[in-house]
């Protein structure tokens, strides 16, 4: 059975005791930590920082999803900040480190993720790349992976090919090979994009879920509720219980 949890967006600043206390209070099995210097976690902590976050996650019995950064295939300069993230991951134990694909074309964004791969194929840290930026379809990023074998997984984000008119099974089919993360969250429209609580919008969440449980899927979903970006978002916590309660299909 999958596991399923939260990214920090939508609980963006705080520190990792309360993140934690609040996985605890919902029944979240993964935190995704939003990596960035406005954040309690990033590449910038020391040794004892990274070790005494690590420590506060298994005393409290919840695992790490994905980090979630900001590193993008369109920057040429990919390679340095990349590496100091996956140092961090595999610091805190952390399984997977997520990637924008940026704006670029697809050439350039397969060369520089085939150099991407080549730095994490010694680290016990698994890249995903995510449907967004000029590869909002699931066709697209899976076009992308298969130019590196399947060596680093898709984060299949239900809004962007959703915006961008794939059908929820063409994107099924697309990422399967590749589908290392499952992200959910709700909005009005494709224009409309204020995070609303999931199931009362207009994204066929349910609906995904159980079309990926049917295939068998066992990798995580994660709520991603975009409180950082939007001052009117709909409040967390009840958005948080709804999102669990849809991935588990309660």
């Amino acid at each position: 059975m999958y596991e399923a949890g939260f990214s920090t967006l939508g609980y963006p600043g705080h520190p990792i005791e309360q993140v934690l206390t609040m996985a605890k209070q919902h029944g979240a099995d993964l935190v995704q930590l939003r990596i960035a210097d406005d954040e309690p976690v990033h590449p910038g902590l020391s040794s004892a920082q990274r070790s005494s976050v690590k420590r506060e996650f298994a005393a409290a019995g919840i695992g790490f999803g994905a980090l979630a950064t900001y590193v993008r295939l369109s920057d040429p300069g990919l390679l340095e900040p990349l590496k100091a993230h996956l140092d961090l991951a595999a610091d805190l134990g952390a399984p997977a480190l997520r990637l924008f694909p940026g704006d670029v074309e697809p050439a350039v964004a397969a060369d520089r993720l085939g150099a991407a791969v080549e730095v994490a194929e010694s680290m016990p840290v698994r890249l995903t790349v995510e449907t967004h930026d000029a590869f909002l379809r699931g066709e697209q990023i899976a076009e992308l992976l298969a130019t590196v074998d399947g060596k680093a997984g898709a984060v299949w984000d239900l809004l962007h090919t959703w915006r961008a008119g794939e059908a929820v099974a063409d994107s099924a089919e697309a990422l399967w090979p590749y589908l290392a993360e499952f992200q959910i969250k709700d909005v009005t429209s494709a224009t409309d994009r204020r995070p609303l609580i999931p199931g009362t919008g207009a994204l066929p969440i349910s609906e995904t879920v159980g079309l990926i449980r049917d295939l068998g899927y066992t990798g995580p979903i994660m709520f991603e509720h975009e409180a950082k970006w939007y001052a009117d978002a709909d409040p967390f916590e009840p958005a948080l219980a709804a999102a669990l309660r849809l991935a588990r299909q309660q």
